[in-house]
């Protein structure tokens, strides 16, 4: 019984491959393709498939489920030969038994009244390897809706209707209105205009370069926001290279910005292109390399700032002016690049405009 299980499992198999299996001395499965179709009772889109169809007629020894059967169990071929004659046995007597045979994953064999052999496919399965997975799905048909046709209202030329203008009345309570109230009103405005209180306010409502009096009343609860400094220590201004100054009003005060009355000097980081003798501060650095602190286009400014230098125990001097005509205060000559970066490095938090120039 497993080995006919078997057997019935392996046609299912060869059927994916090929479109005929036969069954020795009994029948032939034979497959019938069908294209992806619609059916409108259930509104279903099928996928294409591969249907079955049994042929009692084809019953002569092809030798392909043989070969299957030979590999898939191996044994011999006469083995397979007589494996496949029992199958043939086992399935005739119970058709003659029980009028029916049932092929697991193939379809139905029967008996029907007519003493036929009928076969019936299973429906829920495709053996179209192309269509593997494909279920069918439901789809509507569109409903095609009539366009409706646009109507467009024709333009209709209209007629002028000429009307007679109808003669207007005059109003007599209109004119005895204006006659009883602009006298009226004339009175009451030369009774203002003569009369004290009102006076004030009828001038300044009617002349337009009228201006009442005004009184100016001091406030004498003023708060004072001004004071003032006795004395304040007198501090020297530097200027810096763009030829501004700061100093501090007090302790606590705010920083003063002054700008000194010499035109305005930018900062110019171009090598010394002329030695000038200007001062006792003027200074003559060996190497190729040396530390520019700033450049001014005021002598008593690069003086303060290498007297500033010196206090800090530093070798500072003038060494001459840049192109634009600018005093070039440095701080040290070096014959190594490394060395000057290691003393801009050190002074570069007390003088963030320093730089190193090579000559």
């Amino acid at each position: 019984m497993i080995q006919y299980n078997q057997i019935t499992h392996l046609i299912s198999e060869l059927l994916y491959k090929h479109d005929c299996v036969i069954v020795p001395n009994f029948g032939g499965f034979v497959a019938r393709h069908h294209s992806a179709h619609f059916s409108k009772g259930n509104s279903l889109l099928h996928p294409p498939t591969k249907q079955l169809l049994f042929n009692k007629n084809l019953v002569h020894q092809d030798g392909l489920l043989v070969s299957a059967l030979m590999e898939k169990s191996a044994i011999t071929f006469n083995d397979a030969v007589n494996e496949l004659n029992d199958y043939k046995d086992y399935i005739q007597a119970l058709l003659v038994a029980k009028k029916r045979f049932e092929l697991q994953n193939i379809g139905l064999l029967y008996i029907d009244a007519e003493n036929s052999l009928r076969f019936e496919p299973k429906a829920d399965v495709n053996f179209l390897l192309e269509a593997f997975g494909f279920e069918p799905v439901v789809s509507n048909e569109l409903v095609i809706e009539v366009e409706k046709p646009i109507i467009t209202k024709q333009f209709e030329d209209r007629k002028a209707i000429s009307v007679a203008p109808e003669k207007q009345k005059k109003s007599y309570a209109k004119i005895a209105t204006l006659a009883i109230g602009l006298p009226a009103t004339l009175a009451f405005l030369l009774f203002a205009a003569y009369s004290k209180p009102m006076k004030p306010l009828l001038q300044s409502s009617l002349n337009p370069f009228y201006t009442p009096e005004k009184t100016y009343t001091p406030d004498k609860n003023h708060a004072r926001k001004a004071f003032v400094i006795n004395a304040i220590e007198q501090q020297s201004i530097v200027e810096d290279n763009n030829g501004y100054g700061t100093f501090k009003l007090s302790e606590t005060g705010n920083v003063l910005v002054a700008s000194s009355n010499e035109s305005e000097v930018k900062t110019d980081k171009t090598a010394v292109s002329k030695y000038v003798n200007t001062t006792k501060h003027t200074k003559h650095f060996d190497g190729n390399y040396q530390v520019v602190v700033g450049c001014f286009g005021i002598v008593k400014n690069a003086n303060k700032l290498v007297n500033e230098l010196q206090k800090n125990n530093m070798e500072a001097g003038i060494t001459g002016t840049n192109a634009k005509g600018l005093h070039v205060v440095s701080c040290g000559g070096f014959n190594s690049k490394e060395q000057a970066t290691q003393l801009l490095t050190s002074i570069k938090a007390s003088y963030p405009n320093a730089w190193v120039m090579s000559k």
